[in-house]
């Protein structure tokens, strides 16, 4: 009876305000072929969809950015599994995977990649990144060339910008223990994702409450803010990787993506000279969520030229 007076006088410290619990989650948003590897410490959510016909397709492996999860690639996933063998990864401190045991650190996310892709025996692949994914593809590219064949980026982390207020909190000291222990109202967090649209009719609901629900899943405020809290202390992403990358480059961007300018196209552009750019007028920083069927397409071209 003590202990539990004691848990009730401490609970605004140590719990987690509005957390849902994973066995929930799960319930809720996995999918049918969903699959999950130990690696690191962690039990990696991830799927592994091949329509093809044949057991040795071209991999295409593909990375969300920041608050998101492997369902921002479903519609891909429909479309680019009928000509390779797509694997889409809910990163390590997001989704139902959740926190890393280290947190955040250098080369956490290149290391888990190599590792990841030995697990599954995976000689090469294309690595298809939107916003953190994007960095993650590239330093992935850079410090393992001979696993990498093409890169796509989608409005990708990199070069130095201002990031949304609710990033900047989170990434300030304390700033993930604060964003764990205070409530967040849904309607708050579909205002934060709605800037992530061009156009806001796009977004639907489910979609909406889907980023909600993986956010409040146990740990990964704490982890998101890590996340955050390394770039901030570092002022930025390390860019000089970029000179290692030498494969084909896509970059692909929402000429109104609210996160990071369009004009980190002609950064990328002039760090990667043998990259291609398309830009998409009416969209906003996820093409493969708000747009899917057109950038899939583009990503599909460029994947089998």
């Amino acid at each position: 009876m003590l202990s539990q007076a004691w848990n009730a006088m401490f609970s605004p410290f140590t719990g987690e305000a509005g957390a849902i619990a994973l066995d929930e989650l799960q319930r809720r948003h996995e999918l049918p072929d969903s699959r999950y590897l130990e690696l690191q410490g962690m039990r990696v959510h991830y799927r592994d969809v091949n329509r093809t016909g044949n057991p040795g397709a071209p991999v295409v492996i593909m990375l969300h950015g920041i608050f998101a999860s492997l369902h921002t690639w479903n519609d891909w996933t429909d479309i680019l599994s009928q000509h390779f063998r797509v694997i889409s990864i809910d990163n390590p401190n997001f989704g139902l995977t959740g926190p890393h045991p280290q947190g955040m650190r250098k080369h956490l996310y290149s290391d888990f990649l190599n590792e990841f892709t030995d697990a599954l025996n995976i000689q090469q692949a294309h690595m298809v990144g939107n916003s953190l994914g994007g960095w993650m593809s590239w330093e992935f590219a850079a410090r393992f060339p001979h696993k990498v064949q093409k890169i796509i980026l989608l409005d990708s982390a990199g070069f130095f910008f201002m990031p949304p207020m609710v990033l900047l909190s989170m990434g300030l000291p304390f700033g993930g223990w604060l964003a764990a222990r205070t409530p967040l109202p849904r309607k708050a967090l579909y205002a934060i994702v709605r800037t992530t649209y061009g156009r806001k009719e796009r977004l639907q609901k489910p979609v909406m409450d889907r980023y909600y629900d993986l956010l409040m899943r146990p740990g990964n405020r704490m982890a998101a803010a890590a996340v955050l809290r390394f770039v901030r202390n570092r002022g930025g992403f390390d860019t000089r990787p970029l000179q290692q990358v030498k494969q084909p480059v896509l970059i692909m961007w929402g000429k109104n993506d609210g996160w990071i300018p369009v004009a980190h196209v002609e950064k990328f552009r002039q760090a990667l000279l043998q990259a291609e750019s398309v830009i998409y007028e009416d969209c906003g920083h996820m093409p493969m969520e708000e747009i899917p069927q057109r950038s899939a397409v583009d990503a599909l071209r460029f994947l089998q030229q």
